[in-house]
């Protein structure tokens, strides 16, 4: 089995996350739309979040919370986990539905 990969949305970032360049809202950025990056740090500067990234073309241009736009990857690993919800929901429902039977 596989890692299965999601994107979200202009999801909260952290150092060591994995981002793609949606739209950076600067005219003159170096870094194009479907640029991959990783975090290096946050800060909140004036009540706004903001993420410095190293982008793969070598730039380190910040992406700014409400007003750039990017996708975080999430990694998801724990097919095993899906698995165990899914057989501790199915022992609940079996045992409910012998209770319920009694």
């Amino acid at each position: 089995m596989g890692k299965k990969i999601k994107y979200q949305k202009n999801a909260p970032l952290k150092a060591g996350d994995k981002v793609i360049c949606i739209h950076m809202d600067d005219e003159f950025s170096p870094v194009a739309g479907g640029m991959p990056g990783i975090v290096q740090s946050t800060a909140n500067v004036f009540g706004t979040d903001q993420y410095y990234v190293k982008w793969r073309n070598g730039s380190s241009l910040a992406l700014i919370d409400g007003v750039d736009q990017w996708r975080k990857v999430v990694e998801d690993d724990d097919e095993e986990e899906n698995l165990n919800e899914n057989f501790l929901f199915f022992t609940t429902k079996r045992a409910l539905t012998k209770q319920i039977n009694k």
